[in-house]
């Protein structure tokens, strides 16, 4: 497999197998194509992942204007800042921000709120609310950019979006909010050690080379700063000994989902680029990762 997306040397190709042989059909210049891969799980790190990668303006093909995730949000940002479900990922993970009686107890709290209402509560949602409001926070991936609107109806006022050069509908809405929108070319000439929290939701298993992102995510942040991430397992694929009949097989999104992580796969790549102290958790119904790490430096 591309090192890029796994940088252990045992992870292979000659050391994965076919789980799934696929074609998706993508339009250029008003041309249909065809683009043939296959999905392969990874025997050692249990990672299933696109082979081979198709190349950048391949993928540019399946990111238009109509792509899902750039969509109006289905709950207006308004109503989720102020919803019962952002106020119990404020407390669910502040007594890993700040360890100490009482927030344990306001966690253990919110955990049983969490059981009852069968839903995990993500680190990505959680861990930014603990923040102090004038932290600096990036949304890599902002999508609809309905996350940082929502952020900012709260008073988070040192807020930055990035998302690709596909993505144009939210920039100008976002900027005029006084969210700082990065160029899709802009990351390198931001200042290093200069963020706080960097926010990936539902983005890793979009990048090509996940390794070179996270390392220039690691320069930008602060000593102690914070990576959250929650993005699609393998999990949920290994149970089906034949995946072409699976029912749900749309959700692999191949190819533009190059990877779907296993803990170890996810887990290796950040500890590659720098990172520690890392924390993950599996989402109850979908067996998604929700992940915080830490820049120690």
């Amino acid at each position: 497999m591309p090192a890029a997306i796994c940088p252990d040397p045992n992870c292979s190709l000659e050391n994965s197998r076919v789980l799934l042989r696929h074609e998706a059909v993508y339009s250029r210049d008003g041309q249909l194509h065809r683009f043939p891969c296959e999905f392969r799980l990874c025997g050692r790190c249990q990672m299933g992942f696109v082979h081979p990668v198709p190349a950048a303006d391949v993928l540019a093909c399946f990111y238009t204007g109509g792509y899902a995730y750039y969509q109006d949000p289905r709950h207006h940002p308004s109503t989720e800042a102020r919803s019962w479900k952002y106020k119990l990922a404020r407390l669910r993970y502040r007594n890993l921000l700040a360890p100490s009686a009482a927030n344990r107890l306001l966690a253990i709290a919110a955990a049983g709120a969490e059981l009852l209402a069968r839903k995990t509560v993500t680190l990505t949602l959680g861990v930014p609310l603990g923040l102090p409001k004038d932290s600096r926070i990036l949304d890599y991936g902002y999508g609809t950019g309905s996350w940082l609107t929502s952020m900012r109806i709260l008073g988070y006022a040192n807020l930055l979006g990035y998302d690709i050069a596909a993505n144009t509908q939210r920039a100008e809405e976002l900027a005029a909010l006084g969210v700082q929108v990065i160029p899709h070319d802009g990351l390198p000439a931001l200042e290093a050690a200069s963020l706080d929290c960097v926010r990936l939701e539902h983005v890793f298993e979009h990048l090509a080379d996940p390794l070179g992102v996270l390392r220039s995510l690691f320069r930008l942040l602060r000593p102690r700063g914070l990576l959250v991430m929650t993005f699609p397992t393998i999990y949920p694929w290994l149970r089906f000994e034949d995946l072409a009949a699976c029912p749900f097989l749309d959700h692999l999104q191949l190819p533009i989902h190059l990877a779907h992580h296993s803990v170890e796969s996810s887990w290796k790549l950040l500890r590659a680029a720098g990172f520690e102290e890392i924390v993950s958790r599996i989402t109850s119904r979908e067996q998604f990762i929700t992940l915080m790490a830490r820049n120690p430096r």
